[in-house]
């Protein structure tokens, strides 16, 4: 792998150092280079789904509901997306909402076991 000239310049090298960031465990640095890959390429579909995945992992759970719509409506029929919204409105006590999801990335190939116990997990802190 190439290295990345710093600071990055393109949509490309923002989106690996957030990748990279995100794999370290420092989600508001990821969703920064995300940020910035966005900005530049807002209708790329695997930069608005990281950047929800990072807002998720920060708990701004509305922002990451808004992030994984945006890359369902730029590539529907991916199961993760779904998934990952699910948890999202769970979060944030919209069961309904977050059952469609679940219903959805299940029908997409989403293990419905693993995604259940992710719910009920999240459900259970919100109380």
């Amino acid at each position: 792998m190439a290295d990345i000239d710093f600071p990055p310049k393109t949509s490309a090298e923002f989106f690996n150092r957030g990748l990279k960031n995100a794999q370290l465990g420092i989600p508001d640095k990821a969703a920064s280079d995300f940020e910035e890959a966005a900005w530049m390429e807002p209708e790329n579909h695997e930069i608005q789904f990281n950047l929800g995945v990072a807002y998720l992992s920060m708990a701004d759970f509305e922002q990451a509901i808004n992030n994984f719509t945006k890359a369902i409506e730029l590539k529907p029929g991916v199961a993760d997306m779904y998934g990952n919204r699910a948890v999202a409105h769970a979060a944030i006590g919209e069961d309904e909402k977050s059952e469609a999801d679940v219903a959805e990335a299940v029908s997409l190939g989403a293990p419905p076991d693993g995604l259940g116990s992710v719910i009920d997990y999240v459900k259970a802190q919100r109380k």
